[in-house]
């Protein structure tokens, strides 16, 4: 399509006055990097029956002395538009093309004016570009192939097809969808690369688990849809069933704020009820529905500073169409542009064609070498954003500690977990326990932790953090791997390879090292006994479960010093409970301790959580959920116990395919060489859940807890002061937990234990001075080691 007549309407009138109003102002808006060329790109298509208005614009482009909408509009564009036909320096998308060639050439300006920024487009132009990339057959037959041998290592295929009726989404046969999208392509269904890479991001979206993951590469390479809106969801007076608002109106004045009832002419609920449920990565609908919506800990952590609404998490590869409507409760509506993002380099896109041959160079490029990707740096500030200053708090800010000093809260201490991922786990370990002596000394009896977006992490750091809390208790942490093919010619191969009289202790192979102490081997792990396997079979079994072979359950060796306080292989550290941290003491009551989450607590989150609540007793809050009285999950994000991706696996692959000729006798490695990298360099992101955990009250029926529907003890409804101010939702909670108030479904009886709940006034201690720790470098991580302590889920 082209773009020719609108820009050059708005080069004929060049000559119109360029009075500096308001309006003006908002679609030039210097000061912002590149927002003059994402108002140029908007008015190249901006005529007097345009429906969709950028917010910038519809906020300050009112009707005034100066004219109606659309005249201050038309008259600001023409102004723009004359500026960049005079500029030497700033590139304007006036000659014909293709719209990826418009595109390219708008990214191309807005880079220019502002580097660091990420250029913006129309999501009009976007989508033709991205409709414009044909199909690439013999690619895509070639990609789903080589998905199958990774796809069959995911552990609840079995339970995906064929759910329990508690479960909320419907069935999903993973490996038959993937077989359905490679008979379309045999059959030409799809009109476009994007058709048939959506449809295959949907063999995994649909599975509806954080762990299970595939972005293929013309889907995240070059665009990202974003809607320029961040939305709400909140109960005004913390009991009536909460509506819907923007969130600058909240934030504003709550109190004249007007709710949305319509989104594109469809019920508010009901339209972001079936956008976030098509590819969440939550498995409890109301803990999917809360992640549309801003909040504090959503802000903190980094990973979606605006709502999944605004960027979209795992739906942001779908196209939102080219706008937003809203109808307001009072009558009235408001539509905006929806915009994408452009990433990478567009150099030389000019077509569908070549977005092709840019963005899925890995359709073109033989990989004979396993890359490790680059570990990004964390954020680092000396506070979360939005949060009071810590007491404690890691650079990472993946943990920290607060009190509340408010009348009333004198006596609760707040532990932040945003994930357990840090950079260096002994110091996620000392911060807590540093935290936990603090806040006794300072008088602090009670204990909210906030759990609220917490993606999981190092599966052990989850452990610890349980541990410090409860030393007395052990753990149970059942769980349990799917055998395939492949997974079982590695762990012949392992276990083979590493037989007496190998011994990891006095070895220097830091390679065989790597391979003994992995869940291949059938020496490493306990049983439910707590002691090694004693052989390949007693481990490996098979143990069969509809129609799928399983491992037999495994727990944890946490004696094992390589595991735990080895630099090099383990975690730096021992865990609470063994080696040298015996005869720990527990700091807080269970009674006197509340979990809070926004159900969004996935990975080794839930497995934290697990413990905590069928171990400890210790009770949970949960925050938000969909509008209605009804009990939610606390734990609603994924439940497997550990993430696997393409990478780790492959690495594994490749050493079992070279140690095969070194076992006695050579083991068949047949399967194996049919796995390939092309899936990795296809994607910019990819993962299965390789573990099941399987809760105690599951033993016998096998059923992961992935499937196990656990209501929280207490619902409360977010309120407009949580969304300036994270302290309050932790003092309702507090209230909730410790004083008798009121839940919205469910409740928590007022408890005494240990606590100074009284009348009687407690002296304020003084708040220390904020310490946070200093920021260390992040260790050289192999492929091995995410095997053997996995990590967080991926937006």
């Amino acid at each position: 399509m082209l773009y020719l007549g609108p820009i050059l309407l708005l080069a004929g009138l060049a000559s119109a006055q360029c009075n500096a109003d308001n309006c003006l102002r908002a679609l030039r808006a210097t000061q912002i990097p590149g927002q003059l060329q994402t108002a140029q790109a908007f008015c190249a298509t901006f005529t007097k029956t345009a429906s969709a208005i950028p917010t910038y614009a519809a906020a300050n482009c009112g009707p005034n002395q100066n004219g109606n909408l659309t005249y201050r509009i038309s008259s600001a564009c023409s102004c723009i538009a004359a500026s960049a036909t005079s500029s030497s320096t700033t590139a304007s998308p006036t000659a014909t093309g293709s719209a990826c060639a418009i595109v390219s050439r708008l990214s191309s300006s807005q880079r220019a004016t502002a580097p660091e920024a990420t250029p913006t487009v129309p999501a009009k132009i976007a989508q033709e570009c991205l409709s414009s990339v044909p199909v690439a057959k013999d690619a895509g037959l070639k990609l789903v192939d080589a998905l199958v041998p990774y796809v069959e290592w995911q552990s609840d295929l079995a339970w995906l097809k064929d759910p329990p009726s508690t479960y909320f989404y419907p069935p999903h046969d993973v490996l038959a969808y993937l077989a359905k999208v490679k008979s379309n392509l045999q059959n030409d269904v799809y009109p476009n690369e994007e058709e048939f890479e959506l449809d295959l991001y949907n063999v995994f979206a649909k599975a509806h688990d954080g762990h299970l993951v595939f972005y293929p590469d013309v889907l995240s390479n070059g665009l990202r849809w974003v809607k320029p809106t961040s939305l709400v969801s909140v109960s005004k007076d913390g009991s009536s069933i909460p509506k819907i608002y923007l969130r600058d109106d909240i934030q504003t004045s709550a109190s004249t704020a007007v709710a949305i009832t319509k989104i594109n002419g469809v019920d508010a609920t009901t339209y972001l009820e079936d956008f976030i449920f098509s590819a969440s990565f939550n498995q409890d609908a109301d803990a999917a529905y809360n992640t549309l919506f801003y909040s504090k800990p959503f802000a903190g952590s980094g990973s979606s500073p605006d709502g999944l609404w605004s960027t979209g998490g795992r739906t942001r590869f779908v196209s939102p169409g080219d706008n937003t409507t809203y109808t307001f409760e009072d009558g009235t509506s408001s539509t905006l542009q929806n915009i994408a993002r452009v990433l990478g380099n567009w150099e030389g896109v000019t077509d569908g064609p070549s977005f092709f041959r840019k963005f899925a160079p890995g359709a073109f490029t033989t990989f004979n070498r396993l890359n490790t990707p680059a570990v990004e740096s964390p954020a680092v500030g000396p506070v979360v954003p939005g949060y009071p200053p810590p007491v404690v708090l890691l650079p990472d800010l993946s943990i920290g500690g607060y009190y509340l000093e408010d009348e009333g809260f004198e006596d609760v201490a707040v532990l932040s977990v945003l994930n357990f991922e840090p950079d260096l786990p002994s110091d996620f370990q000392n911060l807590a326990q540093t935290f936990f002596a603090q806040a006794k000394a300072a008088g602090k009896t009670k204990l909210v932790i906030d759990l609220s977006v917490n993606g999981g992490g190092y599966i052990l750091q989850g452990y610890d953090l349980f541990r410090q809390l409860f030393p007395q208790i052990i753990q149970d942490g059942y769980s349990r791997l799917r055998e395939s093919e492949t997974f079982n010619e590695v762990a012949h191969v392992f276990s083979d390879i590493v037989a007496p009289p190998f011994n990891p202790r006095t070895s220097n192979d830091a390679s065989l090292i790597s391979v003994y102490d992995t869940f291949f081997n059938y020496r490493y792990d306990y049983n439910l006994t707590n002691i090694p396997f004693p052989s390949f079979e007693a481990k490996f079994g098979p143990v069969e479960l509809r129609g799928d072979k399983f491992t037999e359950l495994l727990r944890w060796n946490l004696d094992d010093p390589i595991t735990t306080i080895n630099e090099t292989f383990g975690m730096g550290m021992d865990i609470t409970g063994y080696g040298s941290r015996k005869n720990f003491t527990q700091p807080f009551a269970a009674e006197d301790i509340i979990m809070l989450t926004d159900g969004y607590c996935a990975s080794t989150c839930t497995l934290f959580s697990e413990f905590m609540r069928t171990q400890a007793g210790v009770k949970v809050i949960a925050m938000g959920g969909r509008p209605d009285t009804k009990d939610i999950q606390a734990i609603g994000g994924v439940k497997g116990a550990q993430i696997l991706g393409f990478s780790s696996i492959f690495a594994q692959v490749r050493a079992a395919i070279q140690y095969a000729p070194f076992t006695n006798p050579p083991n068949d490695v047949t399967a194996l060489k049919g796995v390939s990298l092309y899936p990795i360099s296809r994607s910019v992101g990819n993962g299965i859940n390789i573990r099941d955990n399987i809760l105690p009250g599951n033993v016998d029926d096998g059923l992961p807890s992935q499937f196990v529907y656990e209501p929280a003890d207490c619902r409360l409804y977010y309120t407009p002061a949580m969304v300036n101010d994270i302290t309050e939702m932790w003092k309702t909670a507090a209230t909730s937990a410790f004083d008798g108030g009121k839940c919205v479904a469910g409740g928590i009886k007022k408890r005494y234990h240990s606590g100074r709940r009284q009348s009687a006034p407690i002296k304020k201690s003084p708040t220390p001075r904020p310490r946070v720790y200093e920021k260390k470098d992040v260790p050289q991580r192999d492929a091995y080691w995410y095997v053997r302590h996995g990590k967080k889920v991926q937006l």
